[in-house]
């Protein structure tokens, strides 16, 4: 028993140490009772303040507070501490008797003996917390493309990543027409838009991602400064999503472009938009073509157009305005001092629109590009716009074709154009409006001596009476027409066409440039008739005209000059040669 407690002796310092700290010598148990007296490690010198609250750091001389560290006397309390008391102060604190190892101090002979360390975590460090970290997370995400979140949300939402956008996510322009996203989808590609750096164009053309999707894509729009151009043409947004996007884009600064074509907007939409147009001051271009805007909401972008000095392009063509809607779009052009293209096609302007258009190109000195095509402006009201013609000296764009006032319309405003000697029109589009000779003749000219360009669906043909009867007869019968001038070219449209395709098809280029070849005397618009009457699937069925029965010599009549024969009810009509026409059964109108 006695060998036992020589190996198991311990310190008396308490229970707790007596568990874990042996001893393998045999010690003397009067050594045991002793009291056992502490000289303490040196500590670093620590300067209190004085009894006033005042720091003594750096303020007063250190040395005399290095000796009164010597007077120290120190006692060991019932929690196992070490009270350090100063004798010429009332100053003292508390040292524990255990090391940072954990080893207590009474099992070393002395204090000199034990040597301290100190380590960095053995000190708790009251460290800055970053509140705006804390707050918002995502602005100190390292996923500038957002590819990892997108993954995430589909995998959440359970639908499977679109891999173009995934592809093209660090894209500077990403193109994603008509890829069906949908509403989900769009919530989707929302998440990672939000903090994507790369993409400036966001091109969603043709998703039907609805007024949800719009909702949605407001909210990225909110978030992220680097898309400057946003296109949701053909999108189905509705009324809902242009109010969405309508209030976001008034206090937007980083979007220059904004298309919205073809999105079923209505009025409800209009008193967004036009605050829009009015207090954006960095949107330079705003489509809203196509949608169901009408006459209340035309008369909030009247008042919103005038006041604009910043915007450069306004597409407002082919929404629902009548007359009165588009005098007040009118209107707002004649007080505007910005605008460089307006497009107001479809807009029903008539004889009374066509008098503010006038009136608007006479005040307005900033417009460059003007398109007023489909607006049924009679002949009056293209002599009215002439007069507007006159005075400007700043459009250079005109459109104005498929309007009712025909050749004699045209003619006006193009002799307005050549007395202007002012005018900076550089290009005028008459498209779907056939002109005269005259016309042309006055085009040739103010294409050589000022480069002008004039678009015109066509000349019309000026012929004589022969030609004129030739043409009738064609009209009525291309076919039948167009045998009988293979008949007097001598071709044989069997021989000629059967080698091209024994399916009795051809395309219809190779079938033009082939009759085109034959010189059987007609033109390339009576060639292109016959293609039509000959089409099928595309192409050109030319057993139709081997099927007609051959021209019987007996109905085949010469005819001098131009005549024309009436029996009854069945006229007859000569095409004014000495050759060979076709008789009365093959042109004859009933």
């Amino acid at each position: 028993m006695a060998t036992q407690d020589a190996f198991l002796s311990v310190s008396g310092v308490g229970p707790e140490l007596a568990k874990r700290v042996l001893s393998p010598l045999v010690e003397d148990e009067a050594e045991e009772e002793q009291e056992v007296s502490y000289e303490l490690p040196e500590h670093p010198k620590f300067y209190p303040t004085d009894t006033n609250g005042d720091p003594l750091f750096l303020t007063e001389d250190i040395a005399q507070y290095g000796d009164s560290l010597q007077n120290e006397e120190s006692a060991t309390g019932d929690d196992g501490r070490v009270r350090v008391e100063n004798k010429g102060s009332r100053l003292s604190y508390y040292v524990d008797k255990q090391g940072s190892d954990n080893d207590s101090l009474d099992d070393v002979d002395s204090v000199s003996d034990v040597s301290f360390h100190s380590r960095d975590d053995d000190y708790e460090t009251d460290l800055e917390v970053d509140e705006e970290r804390l707050l918002h997370p995502e602005r100190f995400d390292r996923d500038l493309t957002g590819k990892e979140k997108y993954i995430k949300v589909c995998e959440d939402m359970g639908i499977s990543p679109t891999s173009y956008f995934v592809k093209h996510i660090q894209d500077r322009e990403l193109k994603m027409k008509f890829h069906g996203l949908g509403p989900q989808r769009m919530k989707a590609i929302s998440v990672p838009l939000q903090t994507n750096t790369n993409i400036e164009i966001l091109n969603l053309e043709g998703n039907a991602i609805d007024s949800d999707g719009a909702i949605c894509l407001t909210k990225v729009l909110k978030e992220n400064f680097f898309i400057t151009e946003l296109l949701l043409a053909d999108n189905k947004i509705g009324t809902p999503g242009g109010i969405a996007l309508s209030s976001m884009l008034v206090d937007n600064r980083n979007l220059v472009k904004v298309d919205l074509t073809g999105n079923d907007i209505g009025d409800g939409a209009a008193q967004g938009f036009s605050e829009v147009i009015m207090n954006n001051k960095n949107l330079k271009i705003l489509l809203l073509g196509h949608n169901r805007f009408e006459d209340a909401g035309a008369k909030l972008f009247k008042l919103a157009i005038a006041d604009n000095s910043t915007l450069d392009v306004l597409d407002l063509s082919w929404n629902h305005f009548s007359t009165r809607g588009a005098i007040y779009l009118a209107e707002g052009i004649q007080e505007n001092v910005g605008l460089k293209s307006f497009n107001m096609a479809m807009a029903g302007l008539g004889k009374q629109g066509s008098v503010a258009i006038s009136k608007a190109l006479k005040e307005n000195r900033t417009l460059l590009e003007l398109n007023i095509s489909m607006n049924r402006i009679p002949l009056e009201g293209a002599n009215i716009i002439a007069q507007g013609i006159k005075e400007n000296d700043t459009l250079k764009v005109l459109k104005i074709g498929s309007n009712p006032f025909d050749s004699d319309g045209a003619m006006v405003i193009l002799e307005t154009l050549d007395g202007n000697s002012n005018s900076s029109i550089n290009e005028l589009d008459f498209s779907n409006i056939m002109v005269k000779m005259s016309f042309a003749r006055l085009q040739m000219k103010l294409q050589e001596e000022r480069n002008i360009t004039i678009i015109n669906e066509g000349i019309i043909p000026e012929f004589p009476r022969t030609n004129s009867a030739r043409l009738t007869a064609f009209r009525v019968d291309p076919l039948g027409m167009f045998k009988v001038f293979a008949y007097k070219a001598g071709v044989d449209l069997a021989d000629v066409l059967i080698p091209y395709g024994d399916d009795f098809t051809m395309e219809v280029k190779e079938f033009k440039e082939l009759i085109k070849s034959l010189d059987m005397g007609v033109t390339d618009d009576q060639i292109a008739t016959v293609a039509r009457r000959l089409n099928q699937d595309g192409k050109v069925y030319f057993r139709t005209l081997l099927d007609m029965p051959d021209i019987d010599e007996e109905e085949i009549f010469e005819y001098d000059g131009v005549e024309h024969q009436s029996n009854g009810s069945e006229v007859t009509i000569s095409l004014g040669d000495s050759r060979p026409v076709l008789g009365p059964r093959r042109a004859t109108v009933n």
